[in-house]
């Protein structure tokens, strides 16, 4: 007994007194906090409330589990939880816990920012609830950043393939950039040579290096020679000028990371040379080990070298594509989503003309000279020789542009004509679209009492706030206004101006009343009525469930559309 008192000492009555007023309290104040969330939605107090909220329940949950019939110290907690039986049920296990709490998060999150009536709810809403996704590990910031890191050491062969394609289109190579334009012309010659070229990458490029790195033959030492003269294709670079492809790819730091990419490759390489050179000569264990041991340090430093400039690169890939992102979303949501509606308009009817004539005519046009003469004028006017004229071409046409434009102009300045002709302008196509026609209506809701005969305002109401009404039958009062200038139209949609308050009476309230297909047994028309009003039907009623009349009448008026605003992201 004594030994259970000092294992598990008992915790007195005021201790726990205080733990469950601790727990009553925090949970009062997680009710308040949900209640005040849930009537201000979509508000930066809710997402605080509800991001503390789900924190605060997160606590308790896990205080109510540890809290059972038996009572157990820290350490033997610890030492059952060991008890796993392996470390990957023990990694499963947390990143259920870490899902659990962020899925919780996300509902939190989702009912508080996202209202009710919103298309995108009910799509987050199957994305969370989604048991494939359940199935997958949780959100887990250690583990972003360690896959993020693996990557970036992983991407070396990719940057130097990319640096590599840029090089050769900017003719830094110009024996590289012609092989290239060959074998485009082959594969536009004989397309079977895509499925052929990727293959022999695989036989020669792959298969063959990896076996000749396992069985090394041996190799005859060759006297190094100095190079002498110059390259057949030297004059092809004979230029100051760098390539238009440099200027819009703009990194200073090309030439250097194609080299230090390059080099990478041949690491292995050198070391299965140098290893086959030290077998063939004899040496002491001792140096042996020493030069392993300079070669591991070697090899560790090149790759953290490599890590730091794939990191960099892996940043400015980022940056690429968001860029790349931003300008697919600006052709989407602007110039495809008809902000400049001539531009688009344009752009639309030159798709049309292509797509039909590709379709009717696309058997009798030679494909294959317009795409070998398209790579080869294309990759040439990418050479850096090419590049003044192309800037010249390109002042002179903004120039004439704007001298076009302008009968008398003042001295054109290229950089203000560069801004200037951006508009997008052709007399032939005009967009003068009808407005689209509406209209809103509202109820002029009037009552009285049972027991009087004067009749007074009430509201205007979009709702014809009959007796059966669920808002008159709870007792609150309809949705509406008290002015009609406060009668809004509909989103992008607008009233006709120099017509303030231009609210037209309905005075035919029986044809509405059919047209709408209303209960005509709950209104009552009189038969000199001129001003429109539709009366409540009080026969039958007792007057101790209603002690108020209401009548109604139509008021609308037309509201105007030109064209809503174009898509935003």
């Amino acid at each position: 007994m004594d030994q259970d008192q000092q294992h598990s000492p008992p915790s007195t009555p005021s201790s726990s007194t205080y733990k469950d007023y601790a727990i009553n309290i925090i949970n009062q104040a997680v009710i308040k906090g949900n209640n005040i969330a849930d009537k201000n939605p979509a508000s930066k107090r809710a997402i605080a409330i509800n991001t503390a909220s789900t924190l605060l329940e997160m606590g308790l949950d896990k205080y109510s589990g540890r809290k059972g019939s038996v009572d157990l110290t820290d350490e033997e907690i610890a030492h059952i939880e060991s008890m796993a039986e392996s470390a990957d049920e023990n990694a499963t296990t947390t990143n259920k816990r870490n899902s659990h709490f962020t899925d919780r998060m996300i509902e939190r999150l989702l009912k508080s920012a996202l209202p009710q009536d919103i298309p995108e709810r009910e799509l987050f809403e199957k994305r969370l609830n989604d048991p494939e996704r359940n199935k997958r590990p949780g959100l887990s910031i250690t583990l972003l950043a360690s896959n993020v890191k693996k990557l970036a050491s992983k991407m070396t062969n990719f940057f130097a393939i990319q640096y590599l394609l840029i090089s050769i289109i900017s003719w830094k190579q110009p024996t590289k950039t012609l092989c290239v334009l060959c074998l485009y012309t082959a594969v536009c010659l004989w397309p079977h040579l895509v499925l052929a070229l990727p293959l022999l990458f695989i036989l020669f490029g792959i298969l063959i290096p990896g076996y000749v790195y396992r069985h090394p033959p041996r190799r005859p030492d060759l006297i190094k020679i100095k190079k002498r003269g110059q390259s057949f294709f030297s004059f092809l670079l004979d230029t100051p000028e760098t390539s238009i492809v440099e200027d819009m790819v703009d990194e200073e730091y090309l030439r250097q990371d194609v080299e230090v990419a390059s080099s990478t490759y041949s690491i292995s390489e050198e070391y299965s040379e140098s290893n086959t050179l030290t077998s063939q000569t004899p040496t002491q264990t001792t140096s042996a080990e020493s030069s392993d041991s300079k070669k591991d340090t070697a090899k560790h430093r090149k790759s953290q070298l490599a890590l730091l400039i794939n990191l960099r690169d892996f940043q400015n890939l980022t940056t690429d594509v968001l860029k790349g992102i931003d300008h697919g979303e600006k052709f989407y949501y602007e110039t495809a989503g008809f902000k400049d509606e001539r531009l688009s308009t344009f752009i639309f009817y030159g798709v049309l003309v292509v797509t039909f004539g590709t379709l009717f005519f696309g058997q009798f046009i030679p494909w294959r000279p317009i795409f070998i003469q398209t790579g080869w004028i294309g990759l040439i006017l990418c050479h850096p020789k090419c590049k003044k004229y192309l800037i010249d071409m390109s002042k002179s046409r903004k120039a004439n542009a704007l001298l076009n434009k302008k009968p008398s102009p003042p001295p054109v300045i290229i950089e203000d004509a560069d801004k200037e002709v951006k508009q997008f302008d052709r007399k032939d196509i005009i967009v003068d679209d009808s407005p689209e026609i509406r209209v809103v209506e509202v109820y002029e809701l009037q009552i009285k009492s049972i027991l009087k005969s004067k009749w007074s305002f009430y509201r205007y109401s979009t709702t014809i706030y009959d007796k059966n009404n669920k808002s008159r039958l709870s007792g609150k009062r309809p949705p509406g206004v008290d002015h009609l200038s406060k009668v809004l139209p509909p989103n992008d949609w607008k009233f006709d101006f120099g017509l303030v308050n231009k609210w037209i009476l309905d005075l035919e309230p029986k044809k509405f009343i059919k047209e709408r297909s209303l209960n005509s047994d709950l209104f009552i028309i009189k038969e000199n009525e001129d001003q429109g009003w539709i009366y409540d039907n009080m026969k039958d009623v007792v007057h101790s469930d209603i002690i108020y009349e209401f009548r109604r009448r139509r008021l609308y008026r037309e509201c105007y559309r030109y064209g809503r605003p174009h898509k935003k992201p």
